[in-house]
């Protein structure tokens, strides 16, 4: 694995297993074929704390099915649910193929296993109270939809995007928690917009208030890293 940026951590604390690492999966982004998956679980189980979680970012998704694609909002979330299925079977078979300690380190996520968490639903609710009075804050998540968007869309139809990034912002600032455990270090290929909005407020230096609503009490670190 190429590690090109480390943000809010270093090579040496990655080295040293300081982290659980988990690996989002997003549903739009191809870079997630199953040779690269299988690459990233792999580097995952030699460098994580204790343990490794492959988050299917599947529910969320509807949104880009509603939107992009035109499908009702019944639709979307059926289309984007059976991905996340398909997704699944197919990271599970990489797991089975792993000798069973392995196995046993590894746990696979759909969106709904996270989703109700409390410390999740507190940091959404903080998220979405900033988003629709904070212009400011406002302005960087919308900005944050406008980055991989290639189509035009209207100021409505950006604010509905919009709703993926309020999702999985929680997760960027407080990590997963699933079984007792909290994954706080997550490898990605490529950083954006998304990433600097996290440390901006993982550090609370644009909006202190909202970082002090969120209660960061564990560091987040983020990975630039792609198979090589």
């Amino acid at each position: 694995m190429r590690i090109k940026n480390c943000l809010n951590t270093n090579k040496k604390e990655v080295e040293n297993k300081k982290f659980n690492i988990w690996i989002g999966i997003s549903l739009g982004n191809k870079y997630f074929t199953k040779r690269n998956i299988k690459e990233y679980i792999l580097w995952a189980l030699e460098h994580t704390k204790e343990d490794v979680a492959i988050l299917i970012a599947d529910k969320i998704h509807a949104i880009n099915y509603q939107i992009r694609n035109h499908y009702t909002k019944q639709r979307a979330l059926q289309v984007a649910l059976r991905k996340g299925q398909e997704i699944k079977q197919s990271v599970s078979k990489i797991i089975k193929q792993l000798p069973k300690e392995q196995q046993d380190k590894t746990s696979v996520l759909l969106w709904q296993d996270i989703e109700s968490n409390k410390e999740y639903k507190s940091a959404k609710k903080s998220i979405l109270q900033e988003f629709n009075t904070n212009s400011l804050f406002h302005k960087k998540i919308v900005e944050i939809s406008k980055e991989n968007i290639v189509s035009k869309f209207n100021d409505e139809e950006v604010e509905k995007l919009s709703s993926y990034v309020l999702n999985e912002l929680p997760i960027f600032i407080k990590g997963i928690r699933y079984k007792k455990k909290i994954y706080d270090l997550i490898p990605y290929p490529g950083l954006g917009k998304i990433d600097e909005l996290t440390i901006d407020l993982l550090q609370g230096t644009t909006f202190p208030e909202l970082t002090r609503k969120l209660k960061v009490n564990h560091k987040i670190a983020i990975l630039e890293a792609y198979v090589d």
